[in-house]
């Protein structure tokens, strides 16, 4: 140990409790407000009822999260995580490069045609939190991914060379708008196998010559 420094005091059996209590109440607190926003979306979600809904006091909801909105923005950092595994087990199943951009886009798209996904993360994301906060969580689970990803396989010669920064933006836009129109068309699951396929063909365009 460093001279003058002390060690770091051990966690009592009541400081423990006191963590394990924080975690019960973070959890219960993601879990109602999550359900709550896919129902009613932001707006319609109060903030007394995710409390009432979570057993515990507004009190809390403040201390863990600074109120409603840094609540909504923990949900959504949640849904896109969650998507972000999702997407990477899917492209772990293939073996070719670009058929691993593929498959990742499909489940990107197939996840977000759940609801309460798409009123979450495509919806209410970008008008509650800002343009700037809801960029930051995409670029972090989204756009930061396709530009890593496909910087990648431009360096490897699989895809023709592009601007990769200009190439993420327009796979992840198109991905978002693609993710919109499935969700709210007559028949989803027939728009969401068409939004996969076009997508699917607009990528291998991409493929470098040889």
């Amino acid at each position: 140990m460093t001279p003058g420094k002390q060690a770091p005091a051990e966690k009592t059996p009541a400081d423990n409790k006191q963590a394990a209590r924080s975690r019960r109440t973070t959890e219960r607190l993601l879990a109602e407000a999550r359900r709550l926003f896919a129902e009613h979306g932001f707006a319609g979600a109060s903030a007394e009822q995710v409390v009432a809904a979570a057993g515990v006091t507004r009190g809390a909801l403040y201390h863990h999260f600074d109120g409603k909105k840094g609540l909504f923005r923990a949900v959504v950092e949640q849904v896109q995580a969650e998507i972000k595994q999702r997407v990477r087990v899917a492209v772990e199943r293939e073996s070719d490069p670009l058929e691993m951009l593929i498959a990742g886009n499909d489940e990107f798209l197939a996840a977000c045609l759940e609801p309460g996904v798409r009123r979450i993360l495509l919806i209410d994301a970008p008008a509650a939190l800002g343009w700037e906060a809801w960029r930051e969580i995409d670029e972090a689970n989204v756009l930061g991914e396709y530009r890593a990803f496909l910087g990648l396989l431009m360096d490897q010669g699989v895809l023709k060379p592009l601007p990769a920064e200009a190439l993420a933006h327009v796979i992840s836009g198109a991905a978002n708008e693609a993710a919109l129109w499935a969700a709210q068309a007559d028949d989803p699951a027939a728009a969401l196998t068409q939004a996969q396929r076009t997508m699917a063909e607009l990528i291998r365009t991409l493929r470098a010559a040889g």
